[in-house]
């Protein structure tokens, strides 16, 4: 039986352990834990075992089952969660919308989604676009949702606090206009923060969403679900998108060309038949 091994402390997290993590995260949320990944899951959860001070993954294993309020392992799926993200990440998509888009929002209410939104440079980043082109658009108003399964990177988004080391994409004027300096750490601005909602919400479970949404951004999320996952999902958007409603995915990812309620219209755009 293959083991990691744990640098810090020598603690070792089995093939049984490691596959009953993976079984309960994909049960809960839907996210696939691949193969040979057990020394990421054992650094993650190792923040976890030093909290509590317990001395093994079986341990650990029997702290989350015994936890009666859920809490544990609702710290566990944050910890297991990947949250890597930039502001105007894949800036195609962000130039696509000011060039196609927006110029179809003139004188609308318009809803946003931001679907694993990680900690807020999606939404922020959007919201920026869009007021960075208002003139263009003159829109009546824009209200971005803005999702996660992780309650610990949501917190992060709702602080809208980012080092200097999260800004080198941010041109200097965008800077100056919509955050704020305190100390080495920029703020998000007021006019931003009203435009955008945050909460947390699980993508494979029911969603108490009221569309239709204009535009849904679900970037780079896709690819830690199997395909049935993935399609159930891209579904449940379509239902939420209003009729020629636009879906952003991650460059990587697409929607399969058996489902019909899509066209392509450029690379991880699609827009509701």
């Amino acid at each position: 039986m293959s083991t990691a091994v744990s640098p810090v402390s020598g603690i070792k997290i089995k093939d049984g352990e490691f596959n009953y993590v993976r079984k309960i995260i994909h049960d809960y949320c839907g996210i696939n834990i691949q193969e040979g990944k057990q020394a990421l899951v054992q650094s993650r959860l190792m923040k976890r075992i030093r909290k509590h001070g317990l001395a093994s993954f079986e341990d650990y294993i029997e702290f989350v089952e015994s936890d009666k309020s859920g809490e544990e392992f609702l710290a566990m799926v944050d910890v297991l969660t990947t949250n890597k993200t930039s502001f105007f990440r894949e800036i195609k998509h962000f130039e696509y919308i000011r060039s196609h888009i927006l110029p179809e929002m003139r004188g609308r209410n318009v809803k946003w989604w931001s679907a694993g939104c990680s900690s807020g440079e999606e939404p922020i980043t959007t919201a920026i676009t869009l007021l960075e082109s208002r003139n263009q658009a003159n829109w009546n108003q824009v209200k971005i949702l803005a999702t996660d399964i992780s309650r610990d990177i949501l917190s992060v988004a709702k602080e809208g606090r980012y080092s200097a080391a999260k800004m080198p994409d941010v041109p200097d004027y965008i800077l100056e206009k919509y955050f704020r300096k305190e100390g080495s750490d920029y703020v998000v601005g007021n006019k931003i923060r009203e435009m955008i909602t945050y909460g947390r919400l699980n993508l494979t479970d029911q969603w108490p969403l009221k569309g239709p949404f204009h535009v849904i951004m679900c970037r780079n999320v896709m690819i830690y679900f199997n395909r049935q996952t993935q399609n159930d999902i891209v579904n449940k958007f379509h239902r939420l998108l209003e009729p020629g409603g636009y879906l952003f995915l991650g460059h990587s990812e697409s929607i399969p060309k058996e489902n019909k309620g899509f066209k392509s219209l450029a690379p991880a755009v699609y827009q509701k038949r």
